[in-house]
């Protein structure tokens, strides 16, 4: 029998609480001073008796054990308020660290003091009030009662340390196909190109949802170059808001100089997911448009040239080629027979012919040459097979247009699964040229498409010179009588490329000094079935060498991004209700599951000790 003395677990409590009430809600002063002092004296009291009783007693007694584990685990409690000092303000500004530096530390110790005190604590006080419940010791209800308040300490500790991270580390995950509200590499190398700095406005309130989801993407994009990012509350800056026309909260503004774009987004979450999934995309177009002068590609008209939509005869349009041009701040303009054979407007920088169906009249072949000739830059788009009367232009170019269509047996695309199908070749070889470089360097993972091409090669003798960009694969070569079977001896294999590059130099002429041409064997390579993005950041190899044609041909001063973005993903999401069955799931859910495993287990042993106890009764 032992007398009943719950003095060690009141005296640690009550001095616990003190240190805590006179730091947290007391702070410096006389009466903070007042309650750590006490209190830190009576949890010292608490060791001390704890460690008297353990020093009292005779080795190997019931007693002493279970003092020795009481103080341990007030060991354990009373190192947790030990370390608690180490966050003190005070203490972490004599350490001379900065401003991350001393979240870091705080953030640390109170995790550290606060689990050592907590844990401790509450093994501590568990098994010794156990102890002293009764006036008989029972060790084995005393090693229960311990473990019981430890596996709660650690479960409700988990769930401190838990909640505590999450807190500290504020971090927004995206649940969707191609991480939405991020920034693409393409953006961030956009970004990391602008040569005049760009201001971005947000007009959100405060702790706004939408406004928390594009936080990400709006800091990657200040820290890749010259942005400056702002945000503001339409109703609280009007003068801003009325000078940029934002009427309402929920939309982004990028300006530059005089110039500006708008992005729409929406201040409710459930209306802006869709505009979320296109952010990278928008930003990405209106930072192409903003404060760049807005350029003019003339179009041939007039020979039966492919358009923007699918004709009638079936033939796919160019509609996603004219939706890159478009991105990149480019309209186009028809140029009909009779304004080409007066001459090109004195804005023309590139003119265009995409795949021309009849001839061009001598007078307007004249007119491309001049053209040319005098520093313009020039896109061709041939068929195989079609006489347009161009030749005197190619030639001038310092290329030749080769007779046959070009086919593979081997690296060819299936679409009817019959000979025909060869003549949709495929290459992953480019030429060394600022058009096919990012090409090049993806080689190995992407491939290009062209549908029934022309074979080109060079022409040396003339003042031009002409680059391979594109050759094709081996084994391909010139189909002349529509068999789609290799003949070796009449069909030769001899091609140097399906499509060229051409300068030509210019004295006087601006720009570098010098003309400048693509010529592409298919204009099918540019039709909306092989042009296609596939997501923020990644576009199809035909897409991206139209793109980087396109930016040499106009001499573009700003870097080209690496690819457009497209068609918005769907966006996956959890709802509400399921944002909030993960909450309690995490917070209630796991700890509820630990402490039912744990009691489970207790009863489990204690039946099977019942059992055992009655059967050698009996």
């Amino acid at each position: 029998m032992i007398e009943r003395r719950p003095v060690t677990p009141v005296l640690w409590l009550v001095g616990s609480a003190l240190i805590l009430v006179g730091e947290r809600y007391a702070g410096p002063g006389f009466v903070g001073g007042v309650l750590n002092g006490v209190g830190m004296a009576l949890a010292i009291a608490a060791v001390a008796y704890c460690l008297v009783e353990f020093l009292a007693t005779s080795v190997g007694t019931a007693v002493r054990a279970a003092a020795k584990t009481a103080l341990f685990f007030y060991g354990l409690a009373a190192v947790g308020l030990l370390l608690y000092p180490l966050t003190f303000n005070g203490v972490v500004d004599r350490l001379g660290l900065n401003e991350d530096g001393a979240e870091a530390w705080r953030a640390v110790w109170t995790v550290a003091w606060m689990l050592a005190w907590w844990v401790g604590t509450a093994a501590a006080v568990g098994g010794d009030w156990t102890r002293y419940r009764s006036g008989d010791l029972e060790p084995r209800r005393v090693r229960a009662a311990t473990a019981a308040a430890l596996s709660l300490a650690l479960a409700v500790g988990w769930v401190f340390a838990v909640n505590y991270t999450v807190g500290e580390r504020d971090r927004l995950w995206e649940w969707s196909a191609q991480s939405r509200a991020r920034a693409s590499d393409a953006t961030l190398e956009l970004v990391g190109s602008l040569r005049a700095p760009v201001e971005v406005v947000a007009f959100f309130p405060p702790a706004n949802q939408v406004l928390r989801r594009i936080e990400p993407f709006l800091d990657e994009v200040a820290a890749s170059g010259p942005v400056d990012v702002t945000v503001l509350d339409q109703a609280l800056e009007p003068t801003r808001a009325a000078e940029l026309g934002a009427r309402e909260n929920g939309v982004l503004f990028l300006v530059r100089g005089g110039d500006q774009r708008r992005i729409e987004l929406d201040v409710d979450y459930g209306r802006a997911k869709r505009s979320l999934g296109s952010l990278d995309r928008e930003f990405q177009e209106a930072l192409l448009g903003i404060g760049r002068e807005r350029r003019t590609l003339y179009v041939t008209a007039g020979h039966g040239e492919r358009g923007e939509y699918a004709n009638d005869a079936g033939e796919p349009g160019l509609g996603n080629a004219y939706g890159i041009l478009r991105a990149l701040n480019v309209s186009t303009r028809n140029l009909p027979v009779a304004d080409l054979i007066q001459d090109l407007p004195p804005d023309a920088g590139v003119v265009a012919a995409l795949g021309p169906a009849r001839r061009f009249l001598p007078e307007e072949v004249d007119s491309l040459r001049r053209f040319w000739n005098r520093g313009g830059s020039v896109l061709l788009l041939l068929e195989p097979g079609v006489d347009v009367g161009l030749e005197p232009l190619l030639e001038e170019m310092a290329i030749r247009r080769l007779e046959g269509t070009v086919a593979n047996d081997r690296y060819h695309l299936r679409r009817d699964g019959g000979a025909s199908d060869r003549r949709l070749v495929l290459t992953n070889r480019f030429g060394s040229h600022a058009t096919t470089s990012d090409l090049s360097r993806a080689a190995n993972r992407i491939g290009l498409v062209l549908e029934g091409a022309a074979g080109l090669e060079g022409v040396a003798g003339g003042p031009a010179r002409s680059t391979v960009l594109l050759r094709p694969m081996t084994g391909s070569w010139l189909e002349l009588d529509g068999d789609f079977e290799r003949d070796r001896k009449a069909e030769p294999d001899a091609i140097e490329a399906l499509a060229m590059a051409s300068t030509l130099p210019v004295e006087n002429a601006g720009d570098g000094g010098e003309s400048r041409a693509v010529v592409i064997g298919d204009v099918d390579a540019l039709n909306d079935d092989y042009v296609y993005v596939t997501g923020p950041g990644a576009m199809s190899a035909n897409a991206k060498l139209l793109l980087d044609a396109y930016v040499w041909l106009a001499r573009e001063d700003e870097a080209a991004v690496a690819s457009v973005p497209g068609e918005d993903d769907p966006v996956l999401q959890r709802t509400r209700g399921e944002s909030i069955r993960w909450f309690l799931g995490t917070v209630f859910g796991v700890p509820a599951l630990v402490l039912a495993t744990g009691l489970g287990f207790v009863r489990r042993r204690r039946s099977g000790g019942w059992r055992r106890a009655v059967g050698e009764g009996s």
